[in-house]
């Protein structure tokens, strides 16, 4: 049986928004709650046009190609770009908390299994909220505190695992070096140069913060239940090692390896055969990785940015030609766009990044919007503004049914 009901409608840039009466209703969603506005948020949304994300105001192609590391976090967590004195305190509280990891972790990291290097960062994560916050407090300086703690540590767990449970080198932080640098000087166990850095730089910035994505949402559900922030961004670093979440880049880089394996047996460059290797896996029903995206129909401008970098790198030209070469088969085939994952997949292949690591670097970026949106949540420490997050379910099981002794069980 069904009824109609009226409901308010909101004329808004995004389209229309539905609001169903507040009580005596349930509101049933979509699988995946597509199209469903759970919340507010100041930190960043899809702009009215579905071109850009915004970061605080700020277009998000505009700050990954001119803010570095440590201004996009402060616009992310603190709501603006920091004047000049702002900025050094942030650059000095990371760079100094970069060099503050309790020993005991590196050493706990030690016997992590050389399984998915995200396991490194859950393990170490949920150790640094036993020494920095054994009991949780929602003070408003202590949050954004315990934010730059975790945001300093991300790139020095990912690197300190991955070395340590392959070729048993410890790459240390040197609180010297900036953030990013540092993070790439540590993956890669060499001084990176300052292209290789700021482009790398570049995509910790793009991947700062995207909305409600799924690894997001899942630390503002955890933050709901007032539990603590370390806890909350273990949970969202678990979301984040999701293949239908993160690891897109981490695929499409290994299918143009397989692409470049095939072209070289042929002894045809990869720019000229890349065509004909993605409509033959599109003759296949096979999925082409680091295309298509929930809100950008019709073109990623974080690629722009990503495109910028890779053409500056290792054969740069070639790679460049690469991913506008596929950019064009798959517009034409499937009218999909390319997604910033197809960019930095390259990218950290130019960089010498091994990519089972391309997903830890995309966590070493988006706690930054991880810590905001926790942080968001709990009102800053205000918790009478949080409300926990409890959906009801539709339950379609069994009833009736009575317990048995297990000698009359079949």
């Amino acid at each position: 049986m069904t009824s109609k009901i009226e409901c308010e409608v909101e004329e808004t840039p995004l389209g229309k928004f539905l609001t169903p009466p507040q009580q005596g209703y349930y509101i049933r969603v979509p699988k995946g709650l597509v199209d469903v506005i759970t919340d507010t948020t100041n930190v960043s949304g899809v702009d009215p046009k579905g071109t850009s994300t915004i970061y605080r105001g700020y277009t998000i192609d505009d700050i990954g190609e001119h803010a570095d590391f440590y201004e996009a976090a402060h616009l992310i967590l603190y709501g603006h770009l920091p004047n000049e004195s702002e900025y050094k305190e942030i650059k000095n509280k990371i760079d100094t908390y970069r060099g503050q990891i309790p020993e005991k972790i590196f050493d706990a990291l030690k016997y992590v299994p050389a399984t998915h290097p995200m396991y490194y960062a859950q393990v170490a994560v949920s150790m640094m909220g036993q020494y920095f916050a054994p009991e949780w407090k929602f003070e408003r300086d202590l949050l954004y505190d315990h934010a730059l703690r975790l945001i300093a540590a991300m790139p020095v767990f990912f690197a300190a695992g991955w070395h340590l449970s392959r070729d048993g080198q410890l790459y240390k932080p040197d609180p010297s070096l900036p953030h990013g640098k540092d993070s790439l000087r540590m993956i890669l166990g060499r001084m990176p140069s300052d292209l290789e850095a700021r482009a790398f730089e570049s995509t910790l910035v793009l991947y700062m913060d995207h909305g409600f994505n799924a690894s997001t949402f899942t630390v503002r559900v955890v933050a709901s239940t007032l539990t603590d922030i370390y806890s909350a961004i273990a949970a969202g670093i678990g979301a984040l090692k999701g293949p239908l979440h993160g690891g897109a880049n981490e695929q499409a880089m290994a299918m143009f390896l397989d692409a470049l394996a095939k072209a070289k047996a042929k002894g045809v460059p990869l720019d000229q055969y890349i065509e004909e290797y993605i409509k033959d896996k599109l003759a296949k029903k096979e999925l082409i990785m680091g295309f298509g995206h929930r809100v950008y129909k019709v073109h990623d401008p974080r690629t722009d940015v990503a495109g910028k970098f890779v053409k500056q790198l290792k054969d740069g030209e070639m790679w460049l030609n690469v991913l506008k070469k596929s950019e064009e088969v798959m517009k034409k085939e499937k009218n999909l766009p390319a997604n910033i994952d197809l960019y930095t997949g390259v990218l950290y292949y130019q960089l010498g990044i091994p990519i089972p690591m391309y997903t830890p670097i995309f966590a070493m970026g988006r706690i930054v919007g991880w810590s905001a949106h926790y942080i968001e949540q709990v009102g800053e420490g205000d918790t009478k503004k949080n409300k926990i997050m409890r959906p009801t379910e539709d339950y379609k099981g069994p009833v009736g049914l009575k317990y048995v002794p297990m000698s009359e069980r079949k």
